[in-house]
């Protein structure tokens, strides 16, 4: 299932003798899934000739996870800031909440938006409503 692109992608493949450059934007979709020894991510964008343009990225989990432990090392005065830095906690959070769930309430509350355990929480946001109202407040 993909869905909008809420900012900004671009993905640069280098070569000795050629270099390939793919830019993605609010009007192109992505989708990011675990399937059974892999990360696939895919960037999708569909041109004005109809033609669609996609990089898909494989990942074996291990690799997604020294990715996320080099960012976290790597966080300070260069890391985003205020909405994006926001932003950034609450889909770590949410990650590390399905990924400690049980497979039947880690796919229940993925759906539905919510954290497990908390469907109905008053004051708190969703991360779907936190990225609404950032939208909105641009």
């Amino acid at each position: 299932m993909t869905r909008p692109m809420t900012g900004k992608a671009e993905v640069v493949l280098e070569y000795p003798d050629k270099m390939f450059i793919g830019t993605f934007g609010r009007t192109d979709q992505f989708d990011a899934r675990f399937e059974t020894n892999e990360v696939l991510l895919t960037l999708q964008r569909g041109d004005d000739a109809g033609a669609c343009r996609a990089v898909r990225l494989h990942l074996e989990p291990q690799v997604l996870a020294d990715v996320l432990r080099t960012l976290a090392g790597s966080a300070s005065a260069t890391a985003p800031s205020g909405a994006d830095s926001c932003t950034l906690r609450v889909a770590a959070e949410t990650l590390a909440r399905a990924l400690a769930a049980p497979s039947g309430e880690q796919a229940e509350s993925v759906r539905e938006g919510a954290p497990p355990g908390r469907k109905d929480s008053p004051g708190e946001l969703t991360p779907e409503e936190e990225v609404l109202l950032l939208h909105v407040m641009e």
